[in-house]
């Protein structure tokens, strides 16, 4: 019988050594069980590890990525390596003794909401999808994106701020994720708040639109971008949905 575990794991991506937590629940010898990869956001404080625990209560894998440069992670953060960085992880979590190949799915919150999607309009393994309050495509790249991209990325590691910007501006046109809902049908599990002052509801409103079903999409009543004020509301909504999906 193997232990409840959560624990940083160390893994190379092109050089770069990058950071993680991997959730295990306590299993038999041999037994396999579900995994979610979870994407956090820009720059990434919240991690969503309420939701990683009660899938840990349903014997649900999970690992967190820290994408490069952000939080213990080598190198430096861009937008457009994000998807590639999110599907070589999604490897790693398949290849865990314990996790079932078959049985992945990838939770994304805000700009690691925009990567899950685009993620998932490449990976037939993925069986299920969440995406909270994502990051949408062009009309992304509007308004100061400039200072944005300054204000947000103190705590990461960076090249230009200039540069990273530009890298922003290339990411959400390249890669539209309203496009990538469209490609494949799988579970799909959206949510919004229409309160959020950093990505407008009309995002979802669109990417929701191009999605194929199944979907459920869920607009939340004066939720603001973090859901900081409704996270057990959040919790008892992922975490069931992902479990009945896997």
């Amino acid at each position: 019988m193997s232990e409840l575990r959560s624990a940083s794991e160390i893994f190379n991506f092109k050089g770069d050594r990058m950071v993680g937590i991997l959730n295990s629940p306590a299993l038999p010898e041999g037994r396999r069980v579900p995994g979610v990869l979870f994407l956090h956001g820009f720059p990434g404080a919240e991690k969503n590890v309420d939701i990683q625990r009660a899938l840990l209560k349903q014997n649900v894998a999970s690992f967190l990525l820290h994408f490069r440069g952000a939080w213990g992670s080598e190198g430096n953060y861009r937008f457009t390596s994000l998807v590639e960085e999110a599907r070589a992880v999604l490897r790693f979590l398949a290849g865990q003794p314990f996790v079932d190949p078959a049985r992945l799915a990838v939770f994304g919150f805000s700009m690691g909401g925009w990567a899950a999607i685009n993620l998932a309009g490449l990976e037939p393994r993925l069986k299920a999808l969440v995406a909270v309050a994502p990051v949408g495509g062009p009309e992304m790249a509007g308004g100061d994106v400039l200072q944005r991209v300054k204000k947000l990325s103190r705590p990461l590691r960076v090249g230009s701020i200039p540069a990273l910007a530009k890298d922003f501006v290339r990411a959400v046109r390249t890669q539209d994720p309203a496009v990538a809902a469209a490609k494949r049908k799988f579970p799909f599990l959206l949510v919004h708040g229409d309160a959020d002052d950093t990505v407008p509801v009309q995002v979802s409103h669109r990417i929701a639109a191009a999605a194929r079903a199944p979907k459920k999409v869920v607009f939340a009543a004066g939720a603001r971008h973090d859901f900081l004020d409704r996270r057990e509301w959040l919790t008892r909504l992922v975490a069931p949905w992902l479990t009945r999906h896997l």
